[in-house]
């Protein structure tokens, strides 16, 4: 009986080993194919296909998963933005109606700006408007990419350029309430980015105007009291918000507003929390704020048991912060008989004024009260 099997042909000649002899390379080239191109060629591949105009939602966000998976190294990232990445990926930031597309743009977007490169072409095709307008769409990505301007001194340049749209904008997001679409990550990304511009004169001056420490403030209370104190990362929020306020009163100007706005109140909180960054620029915070003279009574009577408690501790650089602002503070009549009250002779010598405490002033040390002459009392004889 014969079989019509087909026949399995073993053979060791080069021709029975490779026997498709057709074309390397096709004759024409698919450019909405979503591939990953081999060498030089996996990045500019990828740019190529964001770049299209007619290209579905769904491939577009497979083509940034792949390419945010490229952008792991500094190399990568300066090859994407030589290759012109910035564009594009703006482009689908402001224009794509998917969701998803938006937030790995984005993401896209924090990767390239962590490199001073992908800072200047992020800028050059106007990119820090569209990331503005994409905090109230993409606020947690979006606010992330403006983190990563911040992280560094130019980015904070080119931000502190654009300052009277960035601010306000970062403000209004630390105004909205807690939902699915603005979470505390998104807190987190604008409080970062507000903190890495008030290291700047010009960053300070545009927080007073956009009433940040107000807005700072009202944050912290949300951690502490609010819809926030259950978040699993919130320290890390009180934190940076613990640091822009650090900045913010040590400059002449935040000194006021951060008064106004009862910063010592929640820095005063913030000293009671079980986390040392957070106590150490809460209490660098009231450091600064006790230079001012309205604010040293306040700064005694809200923090002064904290501070003392500081001060006692283990700690030299916590004590230290907590030296230098109940120093600052016993400047005042006032809350130097608050402090007099907490600390023993003894520790006044020791903690606060490293030796003996300065000489009380007169009006301090004789009161006298004489009492005031009515007309019909009798005189004295």
């Amino acid at each position: 009986m014969q079989s019509h099997a087909s026949r399995h042909v073993v053979s060791d000649y080069l021709k029975d080993l490779h026997p498709d002899l057709s074309e390397p390379f096709p004759t024409e080239v698919i450019s909405d194919e979503v591939a990953e191109a081999h060498g030089r060629r996996a990045i500019p591949k990828l740019i190529a296909v964001l770049a299209l105009d007619e290209l579905p939602d769904d491939k577009r966000a497979h083509a940034l998963r792949v390419f945010n998976g490229l952008l792991s190294t500094q190399e990568h990232k300066t090859n994407a933005v030589a290759e012109g990445a910035a564009a594009p990926l703006c482009r689908l930031v402001s224009q794509c109606r998917d969701e998803e597309v938006r937030r790995l743009a984005c993401s896209a977007l924090a990767s390239l700006a962590q490199v001073m490169a992908g800072r200047k072409g992020i800028v050059a095709v106007g990119g820090l408007a569209v990331l503005t307008e994409a905090l109230q769409t993409t606020p947690e990505q979006a606010a992330g990419a403006l983190r990563s301007f911040a992280a560094s001194n130019d980015g904070n340049a080119l931000l502190n350029e654009a300052r009277s749209s960035v601010v306000p904008a970062l403000v209004g997001l630390l105004d909205q309430p807690c939902d699915p679409a603005f979470t505390l990550a998104a807190f987190e990304n604008a409080v970062a980015t507000l903190e890495g511009m008030t290291r700047t004169d010009d960053g300070v001056l545009a927080a007073l105007d956009a009433d940040v420490p107000r807005c700072l403030v009202a944050t912290a209370r949300r951690g502490l009291t609010g819809d926030l104190r259950f978040e699993a990362r919130l320290m890390d929020t009180l934190q940076l918000v613990a640091m822009g306020l650090e900045q913010i009163c040590h400059h002449a100007q935040g000194k006021t507003a951060c008064r106004e706005a009862e910063a010592h109140k929640v820095l005063a909180d913030m000293l009671t929390l079980h986390h040392r960054e957070t106590i150490k620029h809460a209490a660098a915070a009231l450091a600064g704020l006790a230079v001012e003279k309205e604010s040293k009574v306040n700064v005694m009577l809200f923090a002064g048991v904290s501070l003392v408690r500081l001060m006692r501790g283990q700690d030299a650089e916590l004590a230290s912060n907590a030296r230098d602002c109940m120093a600052a503070a016993a400047e005042h009549l006032e809350a130097r008989r608050t402090a007099e009250m907490l600390l023993s002779m003894e520790e006044r010598e020791l903690l606060l004024w490293k030796g003996p405490p300065p000489e009380t002033p007169p009006d301090y040390r004789y009161h006298v009260e004489l009492p005031k002459f009515k007309p019909g009392d009798a005189r004295p004889e």
